[in-house]
């Protein structure tokens, strides 16, 4: 087999192409000029990689039953008692999610106590750890409930552009 190809004589030679990161801002600028002023350095949270937003579960529902968490949540919102807890509970989990000011996915990070707690509610937590990874939050993944009460905190990597609207729509 004497065959050559274009890309072997590529193969012991050092790559000569550079990798950079420079974070969003330019790439944001050229395709929408409306967010470049958005994910500057000099916005509100002084990173122009975002901001660190934890989430905590009490250690009450730690562990808890899908009756327990749905007894809790019921008394403040309107469900069809004639579904099942499990399918109330995860239609209350994506009306929670859907309502959250956050793009349709955020990467998660490292817990850390300094990372502030912009929604305490235990409705709001489940809404983001049942949507959870190890790695990322996607608001149309389904709701993986088990999971959810396995964890005691997660902190999402919220973008620069949506920073105004957390701190907006915050309690």
């Amino acid at each position: 087999m004497s065959e050559h190809t274009q890309w072997l004589h590529n193969m012991s030679t050092p790559p000569k192409s550079v990798v950079k990161y420079t974070g969003l801002g330019g790439a944001l600028s050229r395709s929408r000029p409306e967010l470049a002023e958005a994910v500057s350095p000099r916005d509100s949270s002084g990173s122009p990689f975002g901001k660190a937003v934890r989430f905590n579960l009490p250690a009450a529902f730690r562990g808890a039953s899908t009756a327990k968490v749905l007894a809790a949540l019921e008394a403040q919102a309107q469900v069809d008692a004639r579904t099942s807890p499990d399918r109330r509970l995860m239609a209350l989990i994506n009306r929670r999610a859907a309502e959250l000011p956050l793009p349709d996915g955020c990467a998660v990070i490292k817990v850390e106590p300094k990372q502030e707690v912009l929604w305490g509610d235990l409705l709001s937590t489940l809404a983001i750890f049942s949507k959870s990874t190890d790695t990322v939050w996607l608001r149309s993944k389904s709701p993986s409930f088990s999971w959810a009460l396995q964890r005691s905190a997660v902190s999402l990597l919220i973008p620069p552009a949506f920073i105004d609207r957390l701190m907006e729509a915050s309690p």
